[in-house]
């Protein structure tokens, strides 16, 4: 964080995001921006400033585009094992069934903390590097309740004295742990069991559930994720990735914050999230990596639904840590999107899908 009071001056492009994620961030040049102990406090055209401030320092940045830090709404960071075998079979042809979630799951909880410490601050690091300044980091490669309690805390420590605001979100209903009696048994041992020692402890601001065909339905999802809501957790959901579930209806309909991927999502999905305060947080490179279908995004931006972009960095459809210039691009190529509109899908609809609008984007 900056302390003390900056003047960031430039003679390229400032892009200032809007207050809603339809809205195309304003183009400033040149452009100055005054930031007071790590808050932006002005923004316009140099002539236009108040006063003389009294900076602490003044930073030139020349001819360079200037953006909101990016938000990356989605990702997995916290994990050990290799799964880039998968890849081939991914180009042979062979269907997505999400077995390999548990090979993860099997090599995290083999891991010592330090080992996974040192991994998602890896990650962490490189999201940085390349301008996200807000992460998403969701827990579910543990799938008990004392590794899931783990992997949040090791999160947590992992983004220590980075200048990163990480949100983290509880995802023990990630998949089906071969220990368990059968998906229903283990939704409500995450209900009952994970979510109270979650809200406890503090670690996590939402609760995720990957509701899809072998994974979690639509009872045991709402299961878990009326629990969450009753704790105080915030909700997310993977919903419509492999198939057409009607996660994303269950999403509106408990409030969720984001219902995330919607691959699958046809126009009756687009109808419930229209005028809900769902976000529709969309992830083109995993969906590109599957050889899947795309998210109608664009149907989904002329309906009036907040759209986030965010990359899902995991542990085996993509490794794109400190990628997002990279889905941005994605997002206007291949998700039919303008510029501006996927820029303002990775700040302000970020911070959106995040509860965070009031604090970045």
């Amino acid at each position: 964080m900056i302390i003390g009071t900056s003047l960031f001056t430039g003679s390229g492009r400032l892009a200032v995001a809007q207050p809603h994620a339809a809205q195309a961030p304003q183009a400033l040049s040149p452009w100055a921006l005054l930031v007071a102990d790590g808050r932006i406090v002005w923004v316009g055209a140099p002539d236009d400033l108040p006063s003389e401030p009294d900076a602490d320092q003044v930073i030139e940045l020349g001819s360079a585009l200037v953006t909101p830090g990016l938000i990356d709404a989605h990702t997995h960071p916290l994990f050990a094992g290799d799964r880039s075998d998968e890849a081939a079979a991914r180009l042979a042809g062979e269907p997505y069934t999400g077995g390999g979630i548990l090979r993860t799951v099997a090599a995290t909880r083999s891991a010592s903390d330090d080992d996974l410490f040192q991994l998602a601050r890896g990650r962490l690091a490189a999201q940085l590097a390349a301008g996200t300044t807000t992460v998403e980091c969701k827990s579910g490669y543990g799938l008990s309740t004392d590794e899931e309690l783990r992997a949040l805390r090791l999160i947590g420590k992992a983004a220590e004295d980075l200048p990163l605001r990480v949100v983290r979100t509880f995802l023990g209903a990630h998949a089906i742990p071969p220990e368990a009696a059968s998906p229903a048994d283990y939704a409500r041992l995450v209900a009952n069991e994970m979510v109270p020692a979650v809200a406890a402890a503090g670690t996590a601001q939402f609760c995720d559930v990957f509701c899809d065909q072998g994974f979690f339905s639509l009872e045991d999802a709402a299961t878990v994720l009326t629990a969450a809501r009753r704790a105080g957790l915030g909700l997310r959901v993977h919903a419509d990735q492999l198939t057409r579930s009607g996660a994303t209806e269950l999403a509106v309909r408990l409030g969720a914050v984001s219902a995330d991927h919607l691959e699958q999502l046809d126009e009756s999905g687009v109808a419930a999230l229209k005028g809900s305060d769902t976000v529709a947080t969309l992830l083109p490179a995993p969906a590109l990596v599957m050889r899947d279908r795309l998210p109608p995004a664009r149907a989904l931006l002329d309906a009036g639904v907040t759209v986030a972009l965010a990359s899902d960095s995991n542990a085996g459809t993509f490794g794109g840590w400190g990628q997002m210039p990279l889905v941005i691009g994605l997002g206007a190529t291949v998700l039919g999107m303008a510029v501006d509109e996927a820029l303002s899908a990775a700040t302000v609809g970020g911070a959106a899908s995040l509860g965070l609008s009031m604090e970045c984007g």
